[in-house]
């Protein structure tokens, strides 16, 4: 019989190579993500422009990956080249698909903690590439959509308050443009991975709880972005306050919390 078709623990120290795959691959997009951030002129926020979610989701995963399970196919050794030679190109959209890939195939041939932590590499890659590429590419309405409800929600109060695509504001004192990165939509697929990692880490899931962990995060997420963006809306100052440092790093720990707090629910018997 061939030792390819021999269901192996990972416990022997050549299958620990998986792993270590889809971690560089990982740490290599979001290392490429600081230092375009940094060469922007920095960040607000402590993780200099990544999501606390990816790094929740990232840890996890590692975690998971590194558990119970066994291998029932190895990885052929030429797809190890080609995803490690992508991993090496410093672009965090190449190295997300070439993680999606191998975190794929990682999943399918992989059983128990191993592909629970597989299929989260899976879709902390797929989060990263909608919100790094594929929003890029529908920003206009994606943000003119945002900007809509902002200034709905806005009117009620701020009759002066006016939208025009994704601007919103009064023309005659202050402005916000609504990017991709402001929107409920940029993040919260990276919230959701976030969730269920957590989930699967502390505890037995049952569908149904995860499925209402998930939507009500959802709605959370929606109202506390949107409270958010109608403050920066409202004045330069109230925009100073709720866009700089602590602001940006408020809201980063509320997200991380909700995720945290929601996860441990929904892991409950």
């Amino acid at each position: 019989m061939s030792a390819r078709s021999i269901p192996l623990p990972f416990t022997q120290r050549a299958f620990d190579v998986p792993v270590l795959i889809m971690a560089g691959a990982a740490l290599n997009a979001l290392l490429v993500t600081i230092v375009a951030t940094l060469n922007a002129g920095g960040s607000a926020s402590l993780t200099f422009g990544i999501s606390p979610f990816q790094l929740v989701a990232l840890l996890v995963a590692v975690k998971l990956s590194l558990g119970e399970g066994t291998q029932q196919r190895a990885t052929p050794v030429w797809f190890d080249a080609i995803v490690l030679a992508l991993v090496l190109v410093p672009s965090s959209a190449v190295s997300w698909a070439a993680l999606a890939l191998y975190a794929a195939f990682q999943a399918i041939y992989t059983t128990s903690e191993r592909r629970i932590g597989a299929l989260v590499f899976l879709g902390l890659a797929l989060a990263s590439i909608w919100s790094s590429v594929i929003l890029k590419w529908i920003a206009l309405p994606v943000t003119t959509a945002e900007a809509t409800v902002l200034a709905q929600v806005l009117s009620v109060i701020r009759p002066d308050i006016t939208q025009f695509g994704n601007v919103v504001g009064n023309p005659e004192t202050h402005n916000l443009i609504v990017m991709t990165k402001c929107t409920t939509t940029d993040a919260l697929p990276h919230a959701a991975v976030a969730l269920v990692a957590v989930a699967f880490l502390l505890g037995d899931v049952k569908p149904g709880r995860l499925w209402r962990a998930a939507l009500a995060l959802g709605l959370i997420y929606a109202v506390a972005n949107l409270v958010r963006l109608a403050i920066m809306a409202w004045s330069s100052d109230a925009y100073a306050l709720a866009h700089g440092p602590i602001g940006a790093n408020i809201f980063d720990v509320f997200q991380a919390a909700t995720v945290l707090l929601l996860g441990n629910w929904a892991s409950q018997p």
